[in-house]
């Protein structure tokens, strides 16, 4: 950064040389170094982005949204119905407010999303439209189904692996947004290492403040009985629950949900 004295020498001879029909964004050598700064946050803010972004294709070894959804966007979600609509209006509020909701206390918000409903009925859509327009906006989100985040940290637990289990944990708890996708398929498998793992995550990304979506054909009660009350009442609170109770799209249209 140039010196006060050094940027009005160089704002001094960039004015006796520009054309007189030219306005000068900078006249003052104050105006330069306040223009000089912004000028530098946004480099700063370009870096960080990338980073943050070749974060997430390390930890996930993809982007953030797998091919099949990669068109799926608010404005193609097939909104028939009042419910669809208020589904589809709850979850564009979502992303629009992403960040700034804030509690009772005036602290912000960390509660996350539920979309709770059977196979096909579009959850997987509204959800992917979120986190395609918060990537839009230099956030680093992903969606990931259970199966997919177990795979990764069995993998993780290998002596040559190149990403260990402390460091995915760490990478998943500091995403802007999570999405867990197929969450509850757990239930009737009776595997303790996926609801364990699950429970950490979600219980980890809370107590740093950093929301977490959730896709599931359970209800309320067998969500909460798979989860726990701790972990339930703090996604709810400041969080959505959009119950997705239609017939499934892929049975009418044979398209993506």
């Amino acid at each position: 950064m140039m010196s006060l004295s050094k940027s009005a020498d160089v704002l001094a001879r960039f004015l006796a040389l520009k054309p007189a029909h030219v306005e000068a964004h900078c006249k003052t050598s104050q105006e330069l170094m306040a223009w000089q700064q912004e000028e530098g946050k946004k480099v700063a803010k370009r870096v960080t982005d990338l980073n943050r972004m070749a974060r997430l294709e390390r930890v996930l070894g993809r982007s953030g949204i797998q091919p099949l959804h990669q068109d799926c966007g608010f404005r193609n979600y097939l909104a028939e119905t009042e419910e669809q609509q208020q589904a589809l209006a709850m979850a564009q509020a979502y992303y629009l407010n992403f960040g700034q909701n804030v509690t009772e206390n005036g602290s912000q918000s960390h509660g996350g999303f539920i979309f709770s409903g059977h196979v096909g009925t579009g959850k997987n859509h509204l959800a992917t439209a979120i986190v395609r327009n918060l990537i839009k906006d230099n956030k680093v989100a992903a969606i990931i189904t259970v199966a997919e985040l177990c795979q990764k940290f069995r993998a993780s637990y290998e002596k040559n692996s190149p990403v260990k289990e402390a460091t995915l944990l760490k990478d998943l708890c500091q995403l802007d947004l999570l999405v867990l996708d197929e969450v509850g398929v757990q239930k009737s498998s009776h595997n303790d290492f996926e609801i364990n793992l699950l429970s950490q995550i979600i219980d980890r990304r809370q107590l740093q403040l950093k929301p977490t979506g959730m896709l599931t054909n359970l209800n309320y009660d067998q969500l909460l009985a798979l989860l726990g009350d701790r972990i339930m009442d703090r996604q709810v609170n400041g969080g959505l629950w959009i119950p997705f109770t239609w017939q499934s799209y892929r049975s009418r249209k044979g398209g993506r949900a």
